[in-house]
């Protein structure tokens, strides 16, 4: 921890170190425990880029991972618009609540008094510093900075119209010099979410240099 205010305002300048020591999150028995970051998540943390595509096993947490990234991003950066595309509105409430609404209650108080929040909906939280983080099932309105969509293979499987809205909507809505990141367990080897897998991996494969706006695969 911090000695004093300079040392406190020095490692907070960091993202890496505020990542790794300043969130909190509930674990699997409904723990409240420090944030610490997994195998898997580490090697997702040192090899993110602009776009991420990620096939993921069940449970590792990539998601907890990402929207601390995403707060985290909102909270120490001045008007950042970032967005988390659920599969449905259960979803969406759950993730607001356990993930990002739980992360910034429980960030220090002294960050919490310098980012006061000026709107605290059940969906969207917005700050005094203009940054807004919002969870629904749809993004297309406005320009974001910051975009997850959280099992786009289920949204593919389950509601191939709200897939359609994703690619057509949701992801044109992120900045070229923005963060995507597409994450879902496999749900067959058909729809988008497959297809876009596919295509990564090949390019990952062959060992293709990516441009901004080409997903990096991560499995």
């Amino acid at each position: 921890l911090p000695k004093n205010e300079s040392e406190a305002i020095r490692l907070l300048s960091d993202p890496d170190w505020r990542i790794r020591n300043i969130y909190w999150i509930m674990d699997k028995d409904g723990k409240v425990v420090p944030f610490r970051l997994n195998d898997a998540q580490e090697k997702f943390f040192s090899e993110v880029w602009n776009r991420n595509l990620i096939l993921k096993a069940r449970q590792r947490g990539f998601s907890t991972l990402i929207q601390i990234i995403m707060l985290d991003q909102c909270v120490f950066r001045d008007n950042i618009r970032a967005g988390v595309v659920a599969q449905d509105k259960d979803a969406a409430t759950v993730i607001f609540r356990d993930k990002i609404k739980f992360g910034y209650d429980h960030l220090p108080p002294l960050v919490r008094e310098a980012r006061p929040l000026v709107t605290d909906s059940a969906q969207e939280l917005v700050m005094a510093n203009n940054s807004s983080l919002r969870v629904a099932t749809s993004m297309r309105s406005g320009t974001l900075q910051f975009l997850h969509v959280s099992e786009f293979g289920k949204i593919c499987a389950k509601y191939p119209a709200k897939a359609r809205e994703v690619i057509t909507g949701s992801l044109p809505a992120v900045a070229k010099d923005g963060f995507t990141f597409i994450e879902s367990t496999a749900e067959g080897q058909e729809g988008r979410f497959y297809e876009m897998c596919e295509q990564a991996r090949k390019a990952q494969l062959e060992g293709i240099d990516l441009g901004q706006e080409d997903f990096r695969f991560h499995f």
